[in-house]
């Protein structure tokens, strides 16, 4: 009975040690997780929209649907509903986060940074995400998005690009079940420099 108990306390005191080391290393990888700090995407484009709402710039929208254009003139209502596509979804939202793969290419050629974040995750609404930086790795010269969405009777591919202090624009291309396809460019335009 005794050299039960003892047993009984040796392999007892294993099971807990081992649990709790494997409870510090689940722990830890969450830490680890938790401190990959992701470019802020969703605060630059909103200091970006803030930026226009607060300038009196003359905002203009080109669209083309199917070859044919159109160009009018908006308001900033208008400007940011179309911009609200750039927000969502936020790859720093730690419910999505997990998903992406951030790298990063050095240029010399362009003298140039890109970041990119990538899922294999198809279910994700944005699969892509480019920040194109400037070589001082601060200044953005470009962000770049590649969104999927699927429909009971179609499905979308949209390519996002924005010029800070410039321009944006979606491109949208959608197929029906039948194959049929319909593409959708808007650009919007409130400071262009060239």
């Amino acid at each position: 009975m005794r050299k039960t108990l003892i047993f009984f306390l040796i392999t007892s005191g294993s099971y807990f040690a081992c649990t709790q080391h494997e409870n510090k290393a689940i722990i830890n990888e969450e830490k680890k997780s938790d401190t990959i700090h992701f470019f802020q995407v969703t605060q630059f484009i909103q200091s970006q929209i803030a930026e226009v709402i607060k300038t009196p710039y003359f905002i203009y929208k080109i669209v083309i649907t199917d070859g044919k254009k159109d160009s009018s003139a908006i308001n900033t209502s208008i400007f940011n509903q179309i911009a609200k596509r750039f927000l969502k979804p936020d790859i720093n939202d730690e419910s999505v986060k997990k998903y992406y793969k951030e790298s990063i290419f050095h240029d010399q050629t362009t003298k140039s940074f890109t970041i990119s974040y990538t899922t294999s995750n198809k279910e994700l609404e944005l699969q892509n995400l480019d920040v194109l930086l400037e070589e001082d790795g601060q200044t953005v010269k470009r962000v770049l998005m590649r969104k999927f969405f699927s429909y009971p009777d179609s499905t979308a591919i949209e390519q996002l690009s924005w010029k800070p202090g410039e321009s944006f624009q979606v491109n949208r291309l959608v197929q029906k079940a039948n194959n049929k396809e319909t593409t959708y460019e808007t650009k919007v335009v409130w400071n262009e420099k060239s």
